[in-house]
Parts: C-alpha cells; sequence; structure tokens
C-alpha cells in the first residue's frame, strides 16, 4: 500500500473507531474493506468537520452490503 492510501485507510479507520470504539473494527473485517474499497475508489469528499466525515462513514457502513 502506497503511503497516500495508507494515510487514506488510516482517516477512514479513525473514524470508524471514533463511531464504533476500537474493539468492534478490529472484530469486524467489514471496516477494513470499506476503508481500502473507498481509498482506492479515491472518491474524497470535502467536508468540513470531522463530524461530517464522521456522518458519512456511518452511513457508508450502513449501506455497505
Amino acid at each position: 500500500m502506497d503511503n497516500t492510501k495508507r494515510k487514506c485507510w488510516e482517516f477512514v479507520m479513525s473514524s470508524f473507531a471514533r463511531s464504533y470504539g476500537v474493539d468492534k473494527i478490529i472484530k469486524d473485517r467489514k471496516f477494513c474493506e470499506i476503508a481500502l474499497s473507498w481509498c482506492g475508489d479515491s472518491k474524497i469528499e470535502k467536508y468540513k468537520t470531522l463530524e461530517d466525515y464522521d456522518r458519512y462513514f456511518r452511513e457508508l457502513y450502513r449501506s455497505w452490503k
């Protein structure tokens, strides 16, 4: 994983950790899959606050198949 994708993945995973807690994201591989897919697709959204990103990623998690 290149440095840019790694930073992206870490950002997404930190958002999930804020929303769901570290224990849950470690136990559920779905979080990692979502982060890898989202960072690979380069769908970088421009939000103003971390809360906006957290809301976005919670919705993405809920809708993930």
